[in-house]
């Protein structure tokens, strides 16, 4: 691979040539020549001093730009957050699966009731939950708020022809009749501090969305700052000194030099 290596210092060397014509054109001698090293180190020097303070003064600007996206977005990831809450309280859906047993998935905000064909939701508001022995099955009764009433059956002596059906001990049913009890017993004080809580969410949302004043400090400091650049009197010094030094070189030699050096970008996109 000792080619690739030549290849690569071969290139090298030719655009550092290439770039320094550009930077400094009106012929070999002008490029190269120690009678003109001081002319050179004269507009190197001024374009150094220029690119450096508007590299300042961009880096100031992005970092207040950059501060300006960040309270915004703060903001906005604030609003969403209480509208999430509140969202989740008008409509709080199924919730996080607790157990399951049978035909009954018990989640947070509500049991599933499951068949082959079907599956129905009963809320847990409201709900209530009692076991019953059978001599074949162990009921579960659910009776919702509105006083329809749901049987789940769990076989514990299943019929002789039935020699692969599940049994269901009595105690895991039971423990499963609990947890539903305590599970609606949950939401029923979920459900009772909902109004209270969609008040308060309610009245912060309001209050966040009518509070811009951290993204509007970000805004006014983004203007301090490109007004102060805009108007920085070593900026300005700094490229009045480039300009007399890029005509300089054009009344030496009677080419107008680039304001900027080459970058490989330039070679290969025609970009300086």
């Amino acid at each position: 691979m000792a080619w690739l290596g030549a290849v690569l210092v071969a290139g090298l060397g030719i655009f550092w040539v290439v770039r320094r014509r550009h930077m400094y054109p009106g012929g070999w001698a002008f490029a190269f020549s120690l009678r003109y090293e001081g002319d050179r180190e004269a507009l190197a020097k001024a374009r150094a001093l220029s690119q450096d303070r508007a590299r300042r003064a961009a880096q100031e600007e992005a970092a207040a730009q950059d501060a300006l996206a960040s309270a915004e977005a703060g903001h906005e990831r604030r609003l969403r957050a209480l509208e999430h809450k509140i969202a989740g309280l008008r409509s709080p859906g199924s919730g996080a699966r607790i157990d399951g047993l049978g035909e009954l998935v018990l989640f947070t905000h509500l049991v599933m009731v499951r068949s082959d064909t079907t599956t129905h939701p009963i809320e847990l508001a409201g709900l209530d939950a009692r076991f019953e022995l059978g001599q074949q099955n162990y009921s579960v009764y659910l009776t919702d708020a509105a006083g329809h009433v749901h049987r789940a059956k769990y076989p514990h002596r299943p019929a002789p022809d039935a020699l692969l059906a599940e049994r269901f001990d009595e105690d895991r049913v039971r423990d499963f009749v609990v947890a539903i009890q305590n599970a609606a017993a949950r939401e029923n004080s979920f459900r009772a501090r909902i109004p209270e809580q969609l008040q308060t969410f309610e009245s912060e949302l309001a209050a966040a969305r009518a509070d811009t004043s951290v993204q509007d400090a970000a805004r006014e400091r983004l203007g301090a700052v490109r007004e102060r650049n805009s108007g920085d009197p070593h900026r300005k010094a700094a490229d009045a000194a480039l300009g007399d030094a890029l005509k300089a070189w054009e009344e030496l030699t009677g080419h107008r030099p680039p304001k900027h050096p080459l970058s490989l970008g330039g070679i290969f996109i025609g970009s300086p």
